[in-house]
């Protein structure tokens, strides 16, 4: 994810003591929540296009439907809840899914 100076990617140990999925998976309805109130400011703002807003938060609750049905996915190499979301986002609805990003600090 951060590129820079090492050859390889981590290994197996590193990605399982980094990985918090396994915990914080119990807040997906909070990081959605806070992602979809995040995305509506910045479309009121005028930061992002209301067809990329509609199309953030449509793609939000396509995957809260799907937690809710299935479990949060535990992959590992996505190591915590923000980018677990943040991955599916992007399979829905493509690059829109990038400027959710937009102003946001974690």
């Amino acid at each position: 994810m951060w590129g820079g100076r090492f050859e390889g990617g981590p290994s197996a140990i590193m990605r399982e003591i980094n990985a918090s999925i396994p915990f914080d998976k119990a807040l997906w309805r909070q990081d959605l929540a806070a992602s979809k109130a995040h995305v509506t400011m910045l479309g009121a703002q005028g930061i992002v296009s209301g067809e990329d807003m509609q199309a953030i938060l449509g793609g939000l609750d396509t995957i809260a439907a799907e937690y809710e049905a299935n479990g949060v996915p535990e992959d590992w190499d996505l190591e915590d809840i923000h980018m677990t979301a943040e991955s599916r986002l992007a399979e829905l609805i493509g690059p829109a899914a990038g400027r959710l990003h937009t102003a946001r600090s974690r």
